[in-house]
């Protein structure tokens, strides 16, 4: 009587955790897009209030088509496995692949755009900057590529998933209405998700009582590549590398 009563005491704290655990990364999903339209509101979603510049090319619209359509992706994949539709789930991963890998060519094409017309956050040149849009890229290839190794390790995959939203969390936060942004550049749009990814990483080990590795290296890949960029962007290797790719 008495194990049959800590059995069923074990699976209602583990359904409890898990339960904690679906609205966590539903939350998450939300809020994403959120940030993302509040960010890019005056310069694309709603460009027509705010009277901007129109798009300097179809590629930027294109760019802005798949990653928009990235984030209703992960969105609706949260919701299907909060709601337990596992299958459906599956099904729609295959369209992620497939999304994941226009996005890559399409963000790097924008990206290579971008500098070409001379574009790049305050206080960076344009041959400075390009290593960013290259190097979100990169990390997310490498992030996204993880996730599906690990697709059948619930666990490490739903943390994987949720470090590529926060790798394409800077481009909204550096747009977002605030005077000081410029002023604080990379602190501020690698800065913020750091911090974030490391409270995630807090919360999950104190949570679960477990040390998650898979998710630790793909948040310092994450931090790491900040500063790396940063620090490549302003050598002279890469100054003559980037100005002759950009011509």
């Amino acid at each position: 009587m008495a194990t049959n009563f800590a059995a069923n005491a074990a699976v209602n704290e583990l359904a409890a955790r898990r339960g904690i655990e679906h609205r966590f990364f539903l939350t998450v999903a939300i809020l994403f897009p959120i940030i993302t339209v509040i960010g890019f509101a005056p310069s694309y979603y709603l460009k027509t209030l705010f009277a901007t510049p129109p798009l300097p090319s179809g590629l930027v619209h294109a760019h802005g088509i798949s990653m928009s359509l990235w984030i209703v992706l992960y969105l609706v994949q949260t919701y299907l496995i909060t709601s337990k539709q596992i299958k459906l789930h599956m099904t729609l991963g295959i369209f992620g692949v497939v999304l994941a890998a226009a996005m890559i060519v399409i963000g790097i094409a924008t990206g290579y755009a971008s500098a070409a017309r001379g574009a790049a956050f305050p206080g960076y040149t344009p041959i400075e900057f390009f290593i960013v849009p290259i190097g979100d890229m990169l990390v997310f290839a490498a992030l996204f590529g993880a996730a599906i190794y690990y697709r059948k390790n619930a666990a490490n995959h739903k943390r994987l998933m949720l470090v590529t939203v926060l790798n394409f969390l800077p481009p909204s936060i550096g747009r977002l209405p605030l005077a000081f942004i410029p002023d604080l550049g990379a602190w501020w749009f690698w800065g913020v998700p750091a911090v974030i990814a490391v409270l995630f990483l807090l919360v999950d080990t104190w949570r679960n009582e477990r040390f998650n590795r898979v998710f630790a290296a793909a948040i310092a890949l994450l931090i790491l590549s900040g500063p790396v960029r940063l620090f490549i962007a302003r050598t002279e290797a890469w100054t003559q590398f980037a100005g002759w790719i950009l011509g």
